[in-house]
């Protein structure tokens, strides 16, 4: 499935219910610092957006991003203190999700942290057409895995509802 399709399902067949995650919905505005820069990568609607003053949110499919773009191609000289990837580093094989999380460290100030809610490859959208979709296979030995090899501590490795995985990656100077 290439980007343009993952565009369309997303505008026409998912809905988000962001604010019904018990760790990784919108709860998550709470632990950011006033002064802290947010990168919402996947944003959606950009629910974060009204809730967090320094918040920069990209999506390759909604137009109510901030850019409308994925993370491959986003490019700023800004470097983030947070990033959520919430839901949004799902899809592909594991080259594609390592080159897209590489993309997300390097928009990261030294000290950061990233919060995640990661699919553990369920196609569970509720619709046939997500069956044409490949979605990653995450687990929480993978979150942690791969938390060590980006310099990140991984921590609260907790399971979210509808079958998410949620974890904070945490790197400190």
């Amino acid at each position: 499935m290439n980007q343009t399709e993952l565009n369309n399902y997303f505008n026409t067949h998912w809905r988000g219910h962001l604010n019904t995650y018990l760790y990784s919905g919108l709860n998550l505005a709470k632990h950011i610092k006033k002064h802290e820069w947010v990168l919402d990568v996947g944003c959606g609607i950009n629910s974060f957006k009204p809730l967090i003053a320094n918040l920069v949110g990209i999506d390759p499919a909604f137009g109510q991003a901030d850019y409308q773009t994925t993370i491959e191609k986003f490019q700023t000289e800004l470097r983030f203190d947070v990033a959520f990837c919430l839901g949004s580093i799902n899809f592909g094989d594991e080259q594609t999700i390592r080159n897209q999380i590489k993309c997300v460290v390097n928009l990261l100030k030294p000290t950061a942290r990233i919060y995640w809610r990661v699919n553990p490859g369920l196609q569970d959208h509720g619709n046939k057409e997500c069956l044409t979709i490949e979605f990653f296979p995450w687990s929480k030995k993978l979150l942690q895995d791969y938390a060590q090899e980006y310099g990140f501590i991984a921590q609260n490795i907790k399971d979210d509802l509808n079958n998410r995985i949620y974890c904070e990656w945490l790197r400190t100077a």
